[in-house]
């Protein structure tokens, strides 16, 4: 089953795929209480890196016994022995950090961005794909489908 949580990357002054781009899933909790929406905390729950066409398809997660109660709360379950797997995207608000300093690095380029974090909340059970436009100094993100 694929998972309910994709993304994917695409290098807009090459106008190729960002491959090997580590992406980090976060959950956040926040405090409601403000018309702001403050983070009060985060919480990783998912890697990994981008393939050679610059998407995630597919996450590693926190494999960890302690960890294993919040990744079922998630919808993260071990439906074969020893693989953790995305089921259900649950309802709440989530972070994708993408590593875009060492991408950039590792193509003997300069960026502005080490990092780009993209938050989203997820209110439905519909597949989420997060899209990423990067160049050195600028991106762009928008709801993919």
């Amino acid at each position: 089953m694929p998972s309910p949580l994709t993304c994917h990357i695409l290098d807009t002054v090459s106008g190729k795929p960002a491959t090997n781009v580590v992406c980090a899933v976060y959950k956040l909790d926040l405090d409601n209480d403000t018309n702001n929406a403050i983070i009060k905390s985060e919480t990783q729950v998912a890697l990994a890196k981008t393939n050679d066409d610059g998407r995630v398809t597919e996450w590693v997660f926190e494999p960890s016994p302690a960890m294993r109660s919040e990744l079922r709360n998630l919808g993260i379950l071990e439906k074969t022995p020893g693989k953790l797997e995305w089921d259900t995207l649950q309802k709440g608000f989530y972070k994708i950090r993408f590593h875009t300093g060492s991408y950039f690095k590792q193509k003997n380029a300069r960026s502005f961005f080490p990092f780009v974090d993209i938050v989203f909340e997820v209110s439905d059970a519909r597949h989420y794909h997060i899209p990423l436009l990067l160049s050195s100094y600028g991106y762009t993100t928008y709801r993919g489908s």
